[in-house]
């Protein structure tokens, strides 16, 4: 099965060269096209309250240095991430829980790597499960977006237990200045000390090509993994839309948020230009949030804390695989 595999930074610098015309060494930005609209990036301006104005929805925002403003909009997208702040004004009730584990990331470069780590890792997605763990590597691009062999990334990402108000959790969530951190450590912040401690558990139950990478990163952050899901994803009349990890935020193990998103966004602009009824609009849209999001549910209790044949896990990362158009929705997924 082919895998097709990026970055987020270079993913970024795509969508933004192609949003709003933002020039960096990863791409050229695209001539404007006949028709299409201007985009306004605008940043530092946190959503703090949203008013239904009956033809229209306005937007209250704030900025970290205190100024405030509002702005009018035919629709309000909810685009926010899994702690959407559009969502919390909408639906305080839901919230994001932590799910027992987190997922320990980081790169190596490609060039870096020994040859027994080379030889377990390029051109492959390769898996390590055990009792509570599971990692797994493949290459993602380089500086600036490379592809060239030997100047790619070996990515890791290793999802190890740690209890909820446990004292390891608070440790590896506690950055190098004292602050604990919630959900997400960033790059270039976890406690040395932390980390150290980290790298030694690697060393005793890693292959010696996994704790390699794990002991080689230069920049590990920490990532809780977590739960969350909207009941609905149309508010005020149409007028406020939720997509992506905003409407759902899926566990890693299904790889499916950044398809999430973009379908999401994808069915919403066949819905508004016609293409799609409002119910085949709901029905794909909440179908897919609330069944990948109960798999996901379900893969991250088989993967840390059940014992099973590796025939099954193989299973699950197959199933974690098929194409989004081959899925078949469970009527219970796909109710409006």
């Amino acid at each position: 099965m082919i895998q097709n595999m990026t970055s987020w930074d270079l993913a970024y610098h795509l969508m933004r060269a192609n949003y709003d015309g933002v020039e960096s060494p990863y791409c050229k930005v695209p001539a404007p096209v006949r028709g299409h609209g201007k985009a306004t990036h605008l940043h530092d301006h946190c959503v703090i309250d949203i008013k239904d104005e009956g033809n229209g929805v306005r937007v209250f925002w704030k900025t970290s240095k205190g100024e405030r403003g509002n702005m009018v909009a035919d629709v309000l997208i909810g685009a926010d991430g899994p702690s959407s702040t559009v969502r919390k004004l909408l639906c305080p009730e839901v919230k994001r829980v932590y799910a027992g584990y987190c997922a320990l990331r980081g790169t190596v470069p490609e060039h870096e790597a020994s040859e027994d780590a080379r030889e377990a890792f390029c051109e492959r997605f390769t898996f390590f499960h055990g009792p509570g763990v599971q990692i797994l590597t493949y290459l993602i691009p380089g500086k600036n977006g490379t592809v060239e062999p030997g100047e790619r990334l070996i990515n890791f990402v290793y999802y190890t237990n740690f209890p909820e108000g446990s004292p390891e959790l608070d440790e590896i969530m506690t950055d190098k200045d004292g602050n604990r951190r919630r959900i997400t450590m960033p790059p270039g912040m976890t406690d040395p000390k932390a980390w150290e401690k980290q790298k030694a558990i690697a060393r005793e139950r890693l292959p010696p090509q996994f704790a390699e990478v794990v002991c080689g990163t230069k920049k590990p952050f920490v990532q809780c993994v977590t739960d969350a899901i909207s009941p609905d994803h149309e508010f005020m009349g149409g007028k406020v839309v939720l997509i992506g990890d905003s409407l759902a935020g899926f566990r890693p193990h299904t790889v499916a948020s950044t398809s999430q998103a973009a379908f999401d966004a994808m069915i919403y602009a066949d819905y508004v230009s016609g293409k799609v009824t409002r119910e085949e609009w709901k029905r794909q849209t909440m179908g897919y949030a609330r069944y990948i999001q109960k798999r996901g549910v379900e893969m991250g209790k088989r993967s840390q804390h059940q014992l099973l044949p590796l025939e099954e896990l193989i299973h699950d990362r197959d199933v974690a695989s098929t194409p989004r158009e081959q899925e078949v929705y469970p009527e219970w997924a796909t109710a409006i």
